[in-house]
Parts: structure tokens; C-alpha cells; sequence
């Protein structure tokens, strides 16, 4: 009888590890269920990146719709999606774009939006990742949209592209919008 358990435990564990990689198969991996979702954005205190002696905080962010892109220079996609954010940030007059420089160098990050596009009002820095981690941010690039008040309402993980744009944030901001004239 010994001899046959290690037969019977492979085909079950085989089995069982084929249910669980399939199950999957139907998920979007740039899909996060949110923790954070309908929360405030946590408290915060940072430099901004291209001015050290500027600080920013939370209650700066408050009264008006926010987008925040987290992104670093070492990272391939966040490069590639500056300039879409850019044509995505100067057609939205009132929404706020800010970066959030994640986990880098500071004239790196310089270097980087200068090469590229800098298509954020404000960028705070973040060398050690404590606002993205108090986030719940898993890597670069995220985008995040906070209502007005300071709550958290969408996250995207990934390169952001018009077509997301649209179908995940353009929804809420046309609701905000709507909202605000009635």
C-alpha cells in the first residue's frame, strides 16, 4: 500500500495545479480588484521632483479631479506612455495631472522627462516607494484617478493607451462632469 501512494498524489497534484492555471486563463492581468477603491489616497508629504524645495501634500490635491501616473526612468513603458499622457493631460482641463516618480534617481527622472515629454503639473518624488506603497502600488507604470475629494475611484496597471483611456477614466470624468452641471 505504501508503495502506491506517491502514484496516487501526482496525478492528483497534477490535476488539482491544471485547475488552478486554468482558472487562469480568463483574467486580465492588467486588472487589479482595489483595496483602496472608494478610500482617501493616504496622507502624504513629498518633494517634487524638479524642485526639491517645493513640497506637496494630500489637501494639495483636494477640490479638484487628480490623475496620477506612477513611473519611473528605468522603465521602458512608462517612457513609451509620456507623450499619449501628455495629449491625454492637455485636453483635460480640469483634471490635474501629477507623476509619481517611483523608486529612482532624481536627475535620472529629470534626464527622462526632458528627453521624453513631461506631461505632469506637479511630479512628487518618491525615491524609497512609501506613498506607492501605502497605495498599494505593485509596479511601474499604474495610473490612478482621485475624485475631488480625495478618494480613490479607478486604477489602471500597465501602459496606458487611448483605448483604456477612454473605456476606464473617460466614463467617470463625463459622469464628474455631468454631475457638476446639474
Amino acid at each position: 500500500m505504501k508503495q502506491r501512494w506517491p502514484w496516487l498524489c501526482a496525478p492528483m497534484l497534477a490535476f488539482v495545479l491544471g485547475i488552478v492555471l486554468y482558472s487562469g486563463l480568463n483574467r486580465d492581468p492588467h486588472h487589479i480588484e482595489l483595496a483602496e477603491k472608494n478610500l482617501p489616497i493616504p496622507e502624504f508629504s513629498l518633494s517634487e521632483l524638479q524642485q526639491p524645495e517645493q513640497t506637496i501634500t494630500r489637501s494639495q490635491l483636494l477640490g479638484k479631479v487628480t490623475v496620477i501616473n506612477v513611473w519611473a526612468s528605468w522603465c521602458a513603458s512608462c517612457k513609451h506612455e509620456l507623450a499619449l499622457l501628455g495629449q491625454i493631460a492637455a485636453h483635460s482641463d480640469k483634471v490635474q495631472f501629477y507623476g509619481l516618480n517611483y523608486r529612482d534617481d532624481r536627475q535620472a527622472a529629470v534626464n527622462t522627462l526632458h528627453r521624453y515629454t513631461n506631461p505632469y503639473q506637479k511630479n512628487l518624488y518618491d525615491p524609497q516607494g512609501i506613498l506607492a506603497l501605502a497605495m498599494g502600488v505593485y509596479g511601474t507604470p499604474e495610473t490612478w484617478l482621485i475624485d475631488a475629494d480625495g478618494v480613490i475611484r479607478q486604477r489602471y496597471a500597465g501602459e496606458m493607451t487611448l483605448e483604456i483611456w477612454q473605456q476606464q477614466f473617460m466614463p467617470l470624468l463625463a459622469q464628474w462632469a455631468k454631475a457638476e452641471t446639474s
